[in-house]
């Protein structure tokens, strides 16, 4: 049988890394990776610096350079967003109808991203009790879909990153059903958080990676300040990326939690303290994965 868009390609950019995923939908609960592959940036990657002609055709000459390399061959794409160029704000239900809600949040949005009304992009999706808001300026929209002309991607979406996390393992049953779970990527130059509650996002959170010391203390202030309101207790945290163990323990033992590795391509829970190599490698793509899965599950 014939899968739609069987083939897909997952593209992450952080710090200097590009990382690339291209899975395969072999049949209805088999989805395959084909390739994983990281790529050295020419400059490190920010999302102002978009605006610079130079950049963008450095992103779209690596991401040819690798598909020629690879003899790659896709059939949709989705990119995440920097997550400095993207807002997510949310809003509890219990604060008025829907129309009241995704107005104020769009007001918020303008706000804090110093933007009018008309160049302003704005989505919005409901969870449980909440409203959640993305917003991103046309213009970076703009930059983004010029790098995938000049790579010649003909479907091509975008999304945030923590939501791509999250979808990295939305096809993997590793979702509690009943109590909450935190999925946490550490990157370079910065973190992201996912707090999950009955198999569904409830928040999420950026943290700024300036040292291993301050970004670990950052990270642990920043989590339970988003856990301290939940009612539930945690039960699992998914750590991926830049992996450090000792840390991750210690964290981990605050909140109460079963530390376990990321990796969307797995079987089953696999504790941090006995990952293998193969799992390791797939948790520092879980966003460019997610990304990819994005296309072949939705």
């Amino acid at each position: 049988m014939f899968w739609k868009n069987s083939k897909s390609l997952g593209i992450h950019c952080l710090g200097s890394s590009l990382f690339l995923a291209v899975l395969e939908k072999k049949s209805k609960n088999t989805i395959e990776p084909l390739h994983l592959i990281e790529g050295k940036l020419p400059t490190v990657f920010h999302s102002h610096s978009l605006k610079d002609d130079s950049v963008r055709h450095g992103i779209a000459e690596l991401i040819i350079d690798i598909i020629e390399e690879n003899n790659i061959n896709f059939g949709s794409t989705c990119m995440a967003l920097h997550p400095t160029a993207v807002l997510v704000r949310r809003s509890s239900t219990s604060l008025g109808d829907s129309k009241e809600i995704r107005e104020h949040l769009r007001w918020e949005s303008m706000t804090m991203l110093d933007a009018k009304d008309d160049s302003l992009m704005m989505d919005f999706f409901s969870v449980r009790d909440w409203v959640f808001s993305v917003g991103v300026r046309e213009q970076v929209l703009c930059h983004y879909r010029d790098i995938a002309r000049s790579v010649k991607i003909k479907k091509f979406n975008m999304d945030v990153p923590h939501l791509a996390l999250y979808n990295s393992i939305y096809d993997t049953g590793l979702f509690s059903l009943s109590g909450a779970q935190i999925l946490i990527y550490i990157g370079e130059g910065v973190g992201f958080v996912v707090l999950i509650c009955e198999g569904e996002v409830v928040q999420i959170g950026t943290y700024k990676n300036e040292s291993e010391d301050s970004f670990s203390q950052s990270l642990e202030q920043g989590v339970l300040s988003i856990v301290q309101d939940l009612g539930k207790p945690i039960e699992d945290v998914f750590y991926a990326g830049n992996i450090f163990e000792e840390d991750i323990q210690g964290f981990s033992d605050k909140l109460g939690a079963n530390p376990f590795i990321l990796d969307p391509l797995g079987p089953k829970k696999q504790s941090i303290t006995n990952r293998d190599e193969v799992s390791e490698l797939n948790s520092q793509f879980a966003i460019a994965i997610g990304l990819a899965k994005r296309e072949l599950i939705h």
